[in-house]
């Protein structure tokens, strides 16, 4: 409510010719429930803005938790955060509810690897010269060695220049924004405000990001990073390293350009890297790399096996995890996969790498936006490639899991967001039926308790 909506104080706006008409209610005897009529407005309209409270009920509600599942149940979201949740709720009686009946609510989704575009410096192909019966023959070189320098995303993303509507579509409420090669990660979460920039970074100091080839040099990269400083040994920080997902090239990925000015987020030195890889060889924080081959996991795991605290979260195609399945450490690697079906090499039978990873008491979490052409395609229905996983195997609480609170404890946001529980962001998907079934379409977009679009 206004102030100009109450009568009284209304004609505290008029014009003096218009106050006269009401001069008897500033008289000593009515100034008292004058002011008390002002003040009940004034404290209706600011309670009205301040305590924002939405109650949704008779829902399925999946909470990743350690409640489960729980069938005709409320959930209560007071200022942008869940407030309770449960099937014996108390609801406030100046709550909005919306009667959820047929419903079924998730946590939002967290795209633990979404790859993003960011201006940096990118070295030019190679030529080669060659002399052949005294004629001179110049060779165009191949694609260009890739991010041969540190890159920070948060520094050289162009926030207002990417389509941010397929992620929102999709329910994708929490991104880890990725480039090629060795850099810097940044945190991205949807805000409730419909701006040009949807997705504001939340965090722009994020996690280490390198790619491993079977090239020696993005192994170095990888190797003088995990040796400690003061042994001697030069410490390599160029990377040629594949930046996008499974079956890309490292030009920074899917929809990244190769071109830009130069937006390095530090010098090419061991000072602008130094503290994020000392983090990584303490075991603080996920060193993400992303592999091209089956064999390049087998230089990972090489390369790593003296760092005995390291948390490594490889970007792979599931073949290539396949033939590595034996190879794994399930105490230290965390696998981020596409979600689709792949294919043993070299033949036609069809395999479900999460089905198997679970089985095996592996980590893995899904990236909805590494199967691009099903994230641009299935929109209406950003489950649909999961579903298939789970109707070819994979357990369905693992899969939920595995697109919600995987990657949320993967980033380091698993207090904040990745499960329904009080006192965590009210970000929320509803969906008209079992989000793991075929014809089942996602509804409503809910940030921080607010529903949202994509305009």
């Amino acid at each position: 409510m206004n102030i100009r909506q109450c009568f009284w104080p209304s004609i505290l706006f008029q014009s003096p010719t218009t106050v006269g008409r009401y001069r008897w209610c500033f008289r000593p005897y009515f100034r008292p429930c004058v002011a008390a009529l002002f003040l009940c407005c004034w404290l209706s309209s600011s309670q009205s803005q301040a305590q924002v409270v939405l109650a949704m009920t008779n829902a399925r509600i999946e909470t990743v938790a350690e409640a489960g599942t729980l069938e005709r149940a409320t959930i209560l979201i007071k200022n942008g955060k869940i407030e309770a949740i449960g099937t014996d709720v108390d609801i406030p009686v100046s709550a909005q509810i919306i009667n959820a009946t047929g419903k079924v609510i998730t946590p939002g989704i967290v795209d633990p690897y979404f790859v993003v575009p960011i201006n940096r410096n990118t070295p030019e192909s190679t030529e080669r010269t060659v002399v052949f019966g005294g004629r001179t023959f110049v060779i165009p070189g191949g694609a260009p060695p890739i991010a041969t320098s540190f890159a920070k995303v948060a520094d050289g993303i162009d926030m207002e220049a990417i389509d941010w509507k397929p992620a929102l579509r999709s329910g994708l409420t929490t991104l880890h924004l990725v480039a090629g090669g060795f850099a810097q990660s940044a945190i991205a979460a949807r805000g409730h405000e419909n701006t040009v920039s949807n997705y504001p970074i939340r965090d722009p100091d994020g996690l280490l990001l390198v790619a491993v080839t079977n090239n020696t040099p993005t192994l170095n990269v990888l190797r003088s990073g995990l040796t400690p400083p003061g042994n001697g040994e030069r410490r390599g920080v160029g990377s040629r390293g594949r930046g996008g997902p499974p079956g890309q090239s490292a030009a920074g990925g899917r929809g990244a350009s190769r071109g830009g000015s130069a937006a390095a987020a530090g010098p090419n030195s061991p000072g602008a890297t130094a503290a994020l890889w000392t983090r990584v060889r303490n075991g603080d924080t996920p060193l993400f790399v992303n592999v091209d081959s089956a064999s390049a996991i087998l230089h990972v795991l090489k390369a790593t096996e003296a760092a005995d605290k390291i948390k490594l979260a490889v970007v792979a195609d599931g073949a290539d995890v396949y033939l590595n399945l034996d190879n794994l450490d399930s105490e230290r690697f965390s696998v981020v996969l596409p979600p689709r079906i792949d294919q043993i090499p070299n033949s036609g039978v069809r395999i479900n790498v999460p089905a198997m990873l679970a089985s095996r008491d592996q980590e893995f979490v899904l990236s909805l936006s590494l199967g691009q052409s099903d994230f641009r395609s299935m929109q209406h229905q950003p489950l649909f490639s999961v579903a298939m996983l789970v109707r070819s195997g994979l357990d369905r609480d693992r899969a939920l899991r595995a697109i919600t609170m995987g990657p949320a404890k993967l980033i380091g946001m698993q207090e904040e967001i990745g499960s329904l529980e009080v006192g965590k962001r009210a970000d929320l998907l509803v969906f008209d039926g079992d989000p793991f079934a075929a014809t089942t379409s996602l509804e409503t977009v809910f940030v921080q308790g607010n529903p949202v679009n994509e305009d």
